[in-house]
């Protein structure tokens, strides 16, 4: 039994490889974390070689950082963890599935941002499992969001809503391979995050990224904080985020130090908040160290979504008590 999964396993490695040249023209590049473990990753774009066409929040911002998602597979049973900003690579990473013999999928989504549900659609015939929060959400917004006036276009239509929800850690196998699905309240309070105890692998959705996180939610940014240092805490190896560096991705994941660089930004970000030129801080101000350090790197289509966390923040804490933070 375990040489069949093996060969099973080997079969689909040696099938996604050849998806790197046919991939091109969506500059599609396939990494094989392990014998179960693949990433999809498509963007992240040279600050030259980057021509915006109008509003787009796809291209303009979440293809600039880059996009990965990941496929935990096993036999013909695969679970994918989120869908892209636009639905065409999504579908492109089932249809290659399905050639290296997969036929029962499950669909995982992070939480409610756009960036990761807008391939849903493919998964239609499929379960699909979020937190209950994230199901409400989208709920709530399915109008604006097919009307592409939630973030501005592009629309997203039709929008595919998860079907079941889970508001507590939960066991999920994927063949033999234990994934354990762990709501989190880190970047937005709808978060799940998915755990390979097996690995000590953590796919970490938006809860940490390459170069600095988007703080979405600056009126829960304190309670967000306290909960990744709970993070800090779990037994990882290594972390696989959903916007990162490509590299690093490629090269076996991000050790523990990005939750530790992650913190840092964000105890900069609330400590400064008071200062009277805090909007004009530059993001090299603020991950200097960190990047000294090895932990991350500096990403050009970070410095926009920098100006607008300390903007966020400001707003947030204006008039407020600065919290104490613990390191």
């Amino acid at each position: 039994m375990y040489a069949l999964a093996r060969s099973a396993a080997l079969a689909l490695i040696a099938v996604l490889s050849m998806a790197r040249v046919s991939a091109a023209d969506m500059n599609m590049r396939v990494f094989q974390i392990n014998d179960h473990l693949t990433s999809f990753y498509i963007g992240r774009p040279a600050e030259a070689a980057h021509s915006s066409q109008g509003p787009d929040w796809a291209a303009d911002d979440a293809l600039n950082v880059g996009v990965s998602t990941y496929v935990i597979h096993h036999g013909n049973h695969a679970l994918v963890y989120d869908t892209f900003p636009v639905a065409g690579p999504a579908k492109w990473v089932r249809d290659y599935l399905t050639k290296a013999g997969i036929k029962h999928f499950t669909l995982v989504n992070s939480h409610w941002h756009l960036d990761h549900v807008a391939g849903n659609a493919v998964y239609a015939d499929a379960d699909r499992i979020a937190t209950a929060a994230t199901i409400q959400l989208l709920a709530e917004k399915r109008a604006s969001i097919e009307a592409g006036t939630e973030w501005g276009p592009p629309a997203i239509k039709p929008l595919v809503l998860p079907n079941i929800g889970i508001s507590a850690d939960t066991e999920y196998y994927v063949g033999d391979i234990r994934v354990e699905l762990r709501p989190v309240k880190i970047h937005s309070d709808d978060g799940l995050v998915i755990y390979l105890p097996a690995d000590r692998i953590l796919l970490a959705g938006d809860t940490l990224e390459d170069t600095v996180t988007f703080i979405a939610e600056p009126e829960h940014l304190v309670e967000h904080y306290n909960n990744m240092r709970t993070l800090k805490q779990w037994d990882i190896d290594r972390i696989f985020p959903n916007h990162g560096n490509p590299e690093v991705i490629s090269h076996g994941g991000y050790r523990t130090t990005l939750i530790d660089a992650t913190l840092h930004y964000l105890r900069e970000v609330i400590a400064r908040s008071h200062d009277s030129d805090y909007t004009s801080g530059t993001l090299a101000d603020y991950v200097s160290d960190s990047v000294k350090q090895g932990w991350v790197s500096i990403w050009w289509a970070y410095r926009q979504p920098h100006r607008n966390n300390l903007s966020r923040v400001s707003k947030a804490l204006k008039n407020k008590p600065l919290p104490d933070l613990p390191e």
